[in-house]
């Protein structure tokens, strides 16, 4: 925390937003926005807000740091915002330190939804793709950072958060993403994970991955083959199984993968066993012995 964030700053300022603060309509800005005040706060009350959220929850926001935040931008006009001299501003004056993606996106998170979720454009995906491989060392920075980047890049219309910025990566852009057709192996591999860890989708991608060697299998993939389960639900294998079951699921749920699991362990086994033929022949000294035909050829046993 820097000697900014350690009192109440230069009272000069402070005494500069809450003469801003008195020009704002919150029964107007709350149409657009999920306010935490319905009046203005006198100036003691500022004060003391200031004061409350220096509150230590770690990573979490608590609620008058949201109220504060939430004071500080409307005073700097929030249309004004998109500068990164004025974010600097704001991060100067809040209790606790956050850094500029953070206060960005949790003051973009009070706006009301005014339209449905709009779908991804070949350009945006673009602007996003091109952040993540200019960024080297992606795999430690924050999904928030990358949204930030984004929406600096690209500025349109439509803000993107982390987690969109993330789901569209991990299930659309991702070059590592594997796209081919499921083997019958794979999908046995698949449910027996899922029967183990339950809906963790993002351990269970990553796990499949490793044990089939391919590229991994997007969550929305693995959901889907999940869905397609509904079918057998109601179905008990008929052999006990070995596998340990996540306390996750239910006596049916547990019950339709497991008959599943049984199905392509099956199959899988016929398959196996088809590979070969084989077939009684009698030697030349009439002995009776076996042989498997093997690509055209006839092998003896």
């Amino acid at each position: 925390m820097n000697s900014s964030q350690s009192s109440f700053t230069d009272l000069n300022d402070w005494a500069l937003i809450y003469q801003n603060l008195q020009q704002i309509k919150p029964e107007q800005l709350s149409s657009k926005l999920n306010l935490h005040f319905k009046n203005l706060p006198d100036f003691n009350d500022f004060i003391k807000l200031y004061e409350s959220s220096k509150i230590d929850t770690g990573d979490l926001w608590n609620l008058n740091e949201e109220h504060l935040l939430q004071l500080i931008v409307l005073s700097l006009n929030p249309k004004c915002m998109k500068n990164r001299f004025n974010w600097e501003r704001v991060q100067k004056l809040m209790p606790k330190f956050r850094s500029l993606p953070e206060l960005y996106f949790k003051f973009q998170s009070f706006y009301k939804p005014l339209f449905p979720r709009q779908p991804w454009s070949t350009f945006e995906e673009r602007t996003l793709l091109q952040i993540i491989i200019n960024n080297s060392s992606r795999r430690k920075m924050k999904w928030s950072t990358i949204a930030y980047q984004y929406n600096r890049t690209c500025k349109s219309q439509v803000l993107r958060n982390a987690k969109q910025c993330r789901e569209r990566w991990n299930n659309k852009l991702d070059p590592q993403i594997n796209r081919e057709p499921w083997s019958k192996s794979e999908e046995l591999n698949f449910l027996q994970l899922l029967l183990q860890n339950g809906r963790k989708w993002t351990d269970i991608s990553m796990k499949l991955s490793m044990i089939t060697n391919q590229r991994r299998r997007t969550e929305f993939a693995l959901k889907h083959k999940f869905k397609q389960l509904r079918k057998y639900y109601g179905q008990r294998a008929k052999r006990k199984c070995d596998l340990k079951v996540s306390p996750h699921w239910n006596i049916l749920e547990a019950d339709m993968i497991l008959y599943k699991i049984e199905s392509l362990e099956e199959i899988t086994k016929k398959g196996q066993t088809q590979k070969y033929s084989f077939c009684e022949f009698w030697s030349f000294d009439q002995e009776l012995g076996l042989v498997f035909i093997k690509n055209g050829s006839l092998i003896q046993l």
